[in-house]
């Protein structure tokens, strides 16, 4: 196992810059060793791994032997390429958004996928990926000019509390977030609880900010797709101002032809709580899942 990042950080700056380091490290690994060992190595013992067609994917074993099977690299150097990381005020909490691509000798570099990774610092100061949704895209993600890899928002106070305690009030969150969904469709409940500098892993280069998500979730109305979710698993930082969920969804609607359509999700979300006290989701991202079980 990789140690170099052992020892706890003093600020939360030092924690961020260490996470980018972590990721980083984690790239090289896998494009040494393929990602069955080298994005293995830097799982948590319980980490969740969420990918298209299956139901989650729980603790480093399983991971490691699903990518043993279906490797993303595809014969080539896979490398992992954020724009986005970030860390709780205490230093325990992060997580990171981008694209993956692939070399391949030869030929020109692949973008095979997006992802989002929630990271938690282990007690010797490493970090480990706790919690991550990969999803296949063509394109990478490409931030506007002056987008900032770092959270603009000014957050809330921090707070010592119980991590139980803190995730309960982001499952919350994620709670009423789906039942305004419920009540006034997807489209108004993803503009509405967006952060102002959110990021998400769709559309062409990705989405940056709640407007650039506002105009992309607008045709999502309540007439269209009743989507609803809750929240089964999760951590946060006893700071108070950072969690993630991972939960199970469904989304009802009509097909191409008009007939009744029933979808499977899970997901991955992201939570900062805001200056005036407020949760919002920083990033969010999911993929199909078999049927409602699961995640």
């Amino acid at each position: 196992m990789n140690r170099m990042f052992a020892g706890a950080p003093a600020t939360a700056s030092d924690a961020r810059a260490r996470l980018r380091q972590a990721e980083q490290a984690m790239s090289e690994a896998s494009a040494k060793a393929g990602s069955a060992t080298g994005f293995a190595d830097f799982l948590a013992e319980d980490a969740v791994l969420l990918v298209e067609g299956e139901y989650a994917l729980k603790g480093r074993q399983a991971i490691q032997t699903w990518l043993t099977a279906h490797p993303p690299e595809q014969d080539g150097t896979p490398r992992w390429e954020s724009v986005r990381w970030d860390v709780s005020a205490d230093g325990t909490l992060g997580y990171s958004v981008g694209t993956v691509t692939v070399d391949a000798e030869g030929a020109p570099r692949k973008v095979v996928g997006r992802y989002i990774c929630a990271w938690r610092q282990q007690a010797d100061g490493q970090w480990r990926v706790a919690a991550t949704v990969r999803n296949a895209a063509k394109a990478p993600m490409t931030p506007p000019e002056g987008f900032s890899a770092a959270n603009t928002e000014p957050g809330a106070a921090a707070r010592t509390l119980s991590k139980d305690a803190v995730l309960e009030e982001a499952k919350a969150a994620d709670r009423a977030f789906s039942a305004q969904s419920v009540r006034e469709g997807m489209g108004k409940a993803f503009t509405a609880c967006a952060a102002r500098d959110a990021v998400m892993l769709m559309g062409d280069a990705g989405l940056y900010g709640q407007d650039a998500i506002a105009r992309a979730y607008a045709p999502f109305t309540l007439e269209q797709t009743d989507l609803r979710w809750e929240p089964v698993l999760g951590d946060a930082a006893a700071s108070g101002d950072l969690a993630y969920t991972v939960g199970r969804a469904i989304s009802t609607g009509r097909d191409a032809q008009g007939q009744p359509r029933k979808d499977f999700v899970k997901y991955l979300t992201v939570w900062r709580r805001q200056a005036d006290g407020q949760w919002r989701y920083v990033t969010d991202g999911g993929n199909s899942s078999p049927g409602p079980q699961g995640p």
